[in-house]
């Protein structure tokens, strides 16, 4: 069950992403300034590294901890008495929240920002941004999820059902779409949106270091963490440091320079 439904979250990861891909070529916010296949090749190579090392936690830590939810009868929703269906809502909106704060902590906690920088380091945003993640970033969120289903006790198929969301949220959010802003308004009051997104990646840290939704956007107006950003400041994004964007050697070793631009 397992191996079929990550196959499923594989195949929908890759349609989704093309399908963005599609869209921005026709409907885009921004001019691009560099080259969309550059981008592409270097994103995906790093997508294809990270998904080749990431194989290792999800076989011996993920994977595991689902099962021992799975056949155990402990964890937080195992308390409940409820149907299925109300378990499965409740899972989704715990693991929004977290993420909520997991994103956060990547930011205010400056170990953590040292590696999820790297992200924030692309000057120009497209679907391809969010494949751009240093794998150290991505070891210490497998972690955070096996805290995350053994506390709450996440069944297997609720599980993968959010990581779809979540990869298909954040492809999506991601994606240089010029969105009608009246569209706009409506949808980022309950989900993120390309808009509400570029917020976060502006250069300017007031709005960068805020708008840390996943997928609802009511985490950032519950913890008051929702900033809006103005149209010129939404036009540059990325860090101070502007000459590492496309350098892979120079973005694996981002983490462990002696400084990184702060958050």
């Amino acid at each position: 069950m397992i191996e079929l439904l990550t196959n499923l979250k594989l195949i929908f990861f890759v349609v989704f992403f093309f399908i963005m891909v599609f869209i921005e070529s026709y409907y885009p916010q921004r001019t691009w300034k560099s080259s969309r296949i550059m981008r592409l090749g270097f994103h995906g190579l790093i997508a294809l590294i990270n998904t080749v090392i990431m194989r290792l936690p999800t076989l011996f830590l993920i994977i595991p901890a689902l099962l021992i939810i799975n056949e155990k009868n402990y964890s937080l929703l195992n308390l409940l008495d409820y149907s299925f269906v109300t378990k499965g809502i409740i899972s989704l909106l715990l693991l929004d929240l977290a993420f909520y704060w997991w994103h956060r902590i990547n930011h205010t906690v400056n170990f953590f920002w040292r590696f999820h920088s790297v992200h924030h380091l692309d000057t120009h945003m497209d679907v391809t941004t969010s494949l751009r993640f240093h794998i150290g970033e991505l070891i210490f969120s497998s972690i955070f999820k096996v805290a995350l289903i053994l506390t709450i006790g996440v069944p297997i198929s609720i599980f993968i059902f959010y990581e779809i969301i979540l990869s298909a949220s954040n492809q999506f959010h991601h994606a240089n779409i010029k969105m009608p802003d009246n569209v706009n308004s409506v949808l980022e009051k309950f989900i993120v949106t390309p808009k509400y997104h570029t917020n976060h990646h502006t250069r300017t840290k007031e709005s960068r270091e805020a708008n840390y939704a996943s997928i609802f956007t009511i985490w950032d107006k519950i913890f008051l963490s929702y900033k809006e950003a103005t149209d010129k400041q939404r036009l540059e994004m990325g860090l101070e440091n502007r000459e590492m964007e496309l350098k892979f050697l120079s973005n694996i070793q981002q983490p462990f320079k002696k400084s990184v631009d702060s958050v």
